[in-house]
């Protein structure tokens, strides 16, 4: 396709601005914002807790669901006053307007839509991603008169043939199924329709023309509560297995006068993954605080198929996202690279794991970002496409 080359011509300079990046930070940033942290960390959780009004003002914006979990445990368990902050959660209905008051200084960070933080970047947005927090998490729903008489091992995206989804231009639907189709054989606008609607949820499948809808979490759960069935779960298709939902985004000006605070931040995301970890009904009683939802479909979906929660920013994963965008002619070539920072995240892992060098998971997660954030370039990502970009299988290793 007409992108082919130009990924070509890029990915040297992509890759190489990656390991730039990497490179000068550790050189010039880590220092300076290791001293910084150990001057704002206040130590300890009773230290704290007990010096409430020491602790630095942190505004987060988020969205009602269960795939934003760090940000609910880290403030109910007490993590991000243990790390300095005084945080406030603001709920939001959409990523436009979220993504607005980052870039404004409205909040210090938020959990984004990875095709927002992508798109607003690339249009000039002075915003970096700093870390994750949902991966996967959506599912294709369909009426039950759809899959009437078909053994549910026998689903599958070929009974949609014919049929119509309902549709947010650039939402998971748009950029996974548009692809998935397309690497299928499928005309959009042929063998399958797409119906466009500024809001699709579940209540687009009480219109008659409507046959399917894509939804996030916790609504795949309350979907089949419905009595509506899930088809495909978006993980299931390559190349988007562990494919992001949400990004951590923050505006690059405020990275820049205070660097430290972001550490502390990610640090307590940590913590709160550890925590999730490990302690299963404690966390979903903490997100049932912020998603209005049954307990029980909040833990089917907080631990079920094909959704998981991250604090690490994963940039094999965005540039797969990128791509996908990009091959989509939805947005134009741009320096990824200078826009994702990980040695924000990265000096906030280093940090815990010095302090408790023996904790297996902070081995793993070390392990997890050499393979997400290091030992993956994007040039890797081209052999998983035929010169027609259909997918051959998978990345080389």
């Amino acid at each position: 396709m007409k992108f082919r080359n130009l990924f070509r011509k890029s990915t040297a300079l992509l890759a190489a601005a990656v390991v730039s990046s990497l490179f000068l930070a550790g050189c010039s940033g880590k220092t300076e914002i290791n001293t910084e942290t150990q001057k704002f960390n206040s130590g300890s959780k009773e230290t704290a807790k007990t010096a409430k009004s020491e602790l630095v003002p942190f505004k987060l914006g988020y969205l009602p669901s269960t795939g934003h979990l760090l940000y609910f445990v880290a403030k109910e368990e007490g993590f991000f006053e243990e790390e300095g902050l005084d945080v406030s959660l603001s709920n939001f209905d959409g990523n436009t307007e979220i993504v607005m008051s980052v870039e404004s200084g409205k909040l210090d960070a938020a959990a984004i839509g990875s095709t927002s933080c992508i798109n607003y970047i690339a249009q000039g947005a002075k915003l970096q991603i700093i870390g994750g927090i949902m991966k996967e998490g959506h599912a294709l729903v369909v009426k039950p008169e759809l899959v009437e008489g078909v053994d549910p091992k026998d689903y599958s995206l070929e009974l949609l043939r014919g049929k119509t989804i309902a549709n947010v231009n650039l939402g998971i639907t748009d950029i996974v199924y548009r692809n998935v189709f397309e690497n299928m054989g499928w005309e959009i606008g042929k063998d399958v329709y797409f119906e466009n609607l500024e809001s699709a949820g579940l209540e687009s499948l009480l219109n008659n023309s409507i046959d399917a809808v894509s939804v996030y979490t916790p609504f795949r759960a309350l979907a089949e509560k419905k009595g509506y069935v899930i088809i495909n779960y978006s993980g299931q298709n390559e190349p988007f297995g562990d494919h992001p939902c949400c990004r951590n985004l923050a505006s690059t000006e405020l990275i820049e006068q205070h660097p430290e605070r972001y550490v502390a931040y990610l640090k307590a995301l940590i913590k709160a993954y550890k925590f999730y970890q490990e302690n299963e009904d404690e966390t979903c009683e903490d997100i049932a605080k912020y998603c209005d939802t049954d307990i029980d479909l909040i833990r089917s979906e907080t631990y079920g198929k094909y959704i998981s929660s991250t604090p690490d920013p994963e940039l094999k994963a965005i540039w797969i996202w990128y791509d996908a965008l990009l091959n989509g002619g939805y947005i134009e070539e741009f320096d990824l690279a200078a826009s994702v920072n990980t040695d924000l995240y990265l000096q906030a892992l280093k940090e815990i794991s010095e302090a408790e060098p023996d904790e297996q998971l902070w081995k793993d997660l070390l392990k997890h970002f050499d393979e997400f954030n290091v030992n993956y370039t994007r040039e890797d990502y081209f052999d998983i496409y035929d010169d027609n970009w259909k997918f051959t299988g998978g990345a080389k290793s």
